[in-house]
């Protein structure tokens, strides 16, 4: 079992035997440590980028798994800029980065991080015309985007990997997880193919879980990975799960309010009006439908007079989106209310507060959503609202949360009255919020069914955000490009019912 702490871990990964041997020779040079601490200005580096890069910077292959908010970004983008990869324009579509992310959103956030280092950034996701994709993607020494807009241009061959020397793939839990297992694999195979004339591509993964997928894609595409974890101790009834859920918002205040679906809003719009008080900050509630975040948006607009409360979720083109993000950011909107895309990874600035107004599908979700807060050594707080519906999903949940993250327990919670959990679709046998089984998301593929809720309950229907989906049925496929054949990588999870670990 892997062991977590606080300070980073490493350890190796063992690699498959059909994996090439590295060469020195094909190593790139590394530029004294004393550049790559430049790069963060005063700042001190954390736990994972005083771990990762180093070992980046050496040449390894790396693994880094770590609370969400820990500094993973810097952490590989550093290593290449520090190295003068992906600093200099390029010829056409052919960059020498290639950071493949689950998320539109995270896409744009890392293309922007990386121009503030000095790299030639660009990004390749969808919501944006061929011509605003040639625009951001040509001469660009890096580039971030999603699986099934790369593959696509890789497939047309618009897309060059020749010139590739460092691949990563960020949030890979969530990537594997929404079915891009297939492009994921794929889009490694080709640029593994298409740079063999450079030497060694160096691949880093970056995430906060770790499950056996992601295992079986490092032993496949990466060489003798090294594996650091960074994250608290944990009790002994989490430690089954340890490698795979780490921990979130470790730093947060965790808290559980029970309530009912009728007052669950007006709660949330209490807590919020608390802690925004103060000028500055800024909090996310977390719904799990499209329809009930265009709702609870409305509702809270007016319940906030004076504040701008703004919705993220999937049916927003990307222009809304991009705004919505950039009112956030600049401090005009100071409340978030979002379907799950807003936990992976997207770095607001200062949450005070993060609001469960629906339970999360797993507990790796939960870990995401909680991560929101809490970053960079700020203090922050948690709160789950927690209806009498969704108890056995908020009790499946908490089972399988690192210790950190688990709210003092109420006596409430452990109260379920099977039926109501029933009419909620949670009940045994019946479909759940995430369209699964109890406490389970939806089979891969499977399209989600969204039901109808009222201003504060209404807690079905699935679990939704703008990612770059697959089709259905297509175990990974994305909706323009053809497979490679390749075939898939990893070991896949069951077809029709059943949960996604």
């Amino acid at each position: 079992m892997t062991r977590i702490q606080d300070k980073p871990r490493r350890a190796p990964v063992a690699s498959s035997s059909a994996s090439p041997a590295r060469s020195s020779d094909h190593a790139a040079p590394v530029r004294a440590p004393a550049d790559w601490r430049a790069l963060l200005g005063d700042r001190t580096p954390t736990p994972v980028q005083a771990g990762a890069i180093p070992a980046l910077l050496s040449g390894r292959d790396v693994i880094t798994t770590a609370r969400t908010g820990s500094g993973k970004t810097l952490a590989f983008l550093i290593p290449a800029a520090a190295r003068g990869i992906g600093m200099s324009a390029v010829r056409g579509m052919r960059p020498e980065v290639l950071v493949i992310t689950p998320t539109r959103e995270l896409a744009v956030q890392i293309r922007d991080v990386a121009r503030e280092l000095g790299m030639t950034a660009g990004r390749i996701t969808g919501g944006i015309t061929p011509g605003q994709t040639r625009s951001e993607a040509t001469g660009k020494g890096l580039i971030s985007g999603t699986p099934g807009r790369l593959k696509d241009l890789i497939n047309r061959n618009e897309l060059s990997l020749a010139g590739l020397r460092y691949v990563v793939l960020d949030e890979a839990d969530e990537l594997l997880s929404l079915g891009f297992l297939r492009d994921v694999g794929d889009i490694l195979r080709a640029a593994q193919q298409q740079s063999a004339n450079n030497g060694h591509l160096q691949v880093a993964m970056a995430s906060a879980t770790f499950p056996a997928e992601i295992r079986a894609v490092a032993e496949r595409f990466m060489v003798n990975p090294e594996r650091i974890d960074i994250a608290p101790a944990r009790s002994d009834d989490a430690g089954a799960n340890a490698a795979d859920v780490l921990g979130g918002a470790t730093g947060a205040t965790h808290l559980l309010v029970n309530t009912t679906r009728d007052q669950v809003l007006d709660l949330a719009a209490d807590r919020a009006r608390e802690v925004l008080r103060e000028p500055g900050g800024c909090v996310v509630i977390f719904s799990r439908t499209k329809s009930l975040v265009k709702r609870r948006a409305e509702k809270l607009n007016e319940l906030l007079p004076g504040e701008i409360v703004s919705p993220l979720e999937g049916n927003m083109d990307q222009k809304k989106r991009e705004r919505t993000m950039a009112l956030l950011r600049e401090g005009k909107s100071r409340v978030l209310i979002a379907t799950d895309i807003a936990g992976r990874g997207i770095d607001l600035p200062e949450v005070r507060l993060v609001i469960h107004m629906d339970i999360s599908s797993t507990a790796e979700d939960h870990v995401h959503r909680s991560g929101r807060t809490a970053r960079a050594g700020r203090p922050g707080t948690n709160l789950v609202l927690l209806i009498p519906e969704q108890r056995a999903l908020w009790q499946n949940v908490r089972r399988k949360l690192p210790g950190a993250l688990h709210p003092p327990l109420t006596r409430e919670e452990s109260q379920i009255d099977k039926e109501i959990q029933e009419k909620q679709g949670q009940g045994r046998g019946q479909q759940g919020p995430g369209g699964g089984r109890q406490g389970q998301p939806r089979a891969q593929g499977q399209q989600p069914r969204t039901q109808s809720a009222g201003q504060g309950g209404g807690h079905g229907g699935a679990r939704s955000g703008q990612v770059e989906r697959p089709r259905q049925g297509s175990q990974g496929r994305s909706d323009s490009a053809a497979g490679t054949g390749a075939g898939r990588v990893g070991p896949q999870r069951p077809r029709g019912r059943g949960g996604r670990r």
